[in-house]
């Protein structure tokens, strides 16, 4: 049987990756460096994955799995020693840290097993991270260990489209929506082809890029304007017919950049964004879509980088400000990030946070848009 280490065991590592991994019949093992995450899923043995797909509901419990910490006796050891692929669900932030603890575990393997290859698939939003990933993972490696991963081990991007939910990161009960596959950066040293839901494909920068911008942008501005009317789902946002309005126009203007900037059809766009309704799909929430504006209105990212494009190619950008400016008003009071945004807004004013959080210029259009947006 096949073994897969997951690295990051919360709502998407459990309810996405451990619950298709585990329907294809492989052995999973969990690390988080959360105590309460293995915790919760030791005490109860198991964990419950609602999966909304097109045509049923299937209500699975996975049983088959090992769960760990990161703790410094290396709990983990023994099950990294079998493995076969990793997968790194992880916030971009969070890649360093893993690479540093991992860090052992690799130069056990290559003394362990010299001759076998590895797999490593990174699950992140944030486009052109793997050099660097790579080069965190090799840096506390000795000379013979970094040469044995140069030739043995395959570090692959990969874009997430599907939703994944549940109360907390340590929760047990998830819902997931399965109607999309996880594309996955080809070649890859170890056979997934029976793993559902994944999918290798070539140019994953661009087509990650436009991922972020088509689908990640609309849908961080229904999240941003439903909070300032005080909604809670994204369905309540999206039945609201001036944010709708908004987001209609939001499509039309970053599609129209897309075209411009991209060798992509509109066939092969639709393909890419498109997602098939699901059975009784769950509301996703807009504290899950808004949580952490920095990182979602900084430089290049889904709603800043769609204004970019437009603004290059001299498209309206109008609606796209609209989004931004909503975002720079987020004020979630369990989000940090959000918190820290309206303290920096309201020491440096609103024109010295647009500038700082999403890297333009003063007398950039886009920043001089957002602006307007944000004092109407």
């Amino acid at each position: 049987m096949k073994n897969v280490l997951i690295v990051g065991a919360g709502r998407l590592g459990k309810g996405f990756v451990g619950e298709t991994f585990d329907n294809a019949g492989w052995n999973i093992t969990f690390l988080d460096k959360d105590p309460r995450v293995s915790e919760e899923l030791l005490k109860h043995g198991c964990y419950y994955v609602k999966v909304h797909r097109v045509d049923e509901i299937q209500n699975r419990t996975v049983k088959n799995f090992q769960a760990f910490t990161c703790d410094e006796a290396y709990s983990c050891m023994e099950a990294f020693l079998e493995t076969d692929v990793i997968v790194l669900p992880l916030y971009p932030e969070d890649f360093e840290e893993a690479a540093e603890y991992l860090a052992k575990c690799f130069e056990e393997f290559f003394k362990v097993h010299p001759e076998r290859k590895l797999t490593m698939i990174c699950i992140t939003n944030k486009n052109y991270l793997i050099p660097g990933i790579t080069e965190a993972f090799k840096k506390d490696l000795s000379q013979d260990a970094r040469n044995w991963f140069d030739q043995n081990v395959v570090i692959r991007d990969s874009i997430i489209r599907r939703s994944t939910d549940a109360s907390s990161n340590y929760d047990v009960h998830i819902d997931t929506v399965a109607v999309n596959s996880l594309l996955i950066q080809q070649p890859v040293n170890n056979d997934i082809s029976d793993v559902e839901w994944m999918e290798l494909t070539d140019k994953i920068e661009m087509l990650k890029d436009i991922k972020v911008i088509a689908v990640n942008g609309p849908h961080a501005t229904l999240a941003y304007m439903g909070y300032l009317k005080g909604y809670h789902t994204i369905p309540e946002s999206e039945a609201d017919p001036e944010i709708a309005q908004v987001v209609k126009e939001v499509v039309e203007e970053l599609t129209e950049a897309v075209m411009k900037e991209y060798p992509i059809t509109p066939e092969e766009l639709h393909n890419l964004v498109y997602f098939a309704p699901a059975q009784g799909v769950l509301p996703d929430s807009i504290y899950r879509v808004g949580y952490d504006p920095i990182r979602k209105l900084s430089k290049g990212d889904r709603l800043t980088g769609a204004a970019q494009l437009c603004l290059k190619h001299g498209v309206c950008f109008d609606a796209i400000a609209k989004g931004m400016a909503a975002g720079f008003k987020y004020a979630e009071p369990r989000d940090a990030n959000a918190q820290k945004l309206q303290k920096e807004i309201k020491e440096l004013g609103i024109g010295q946070a647009v500038c700082k959080y999403t890297g333009l210029e003063p007398d950039s259009p886009i920043v001089q848009r957002v602006i307007e947006e944000y004092n109407r």
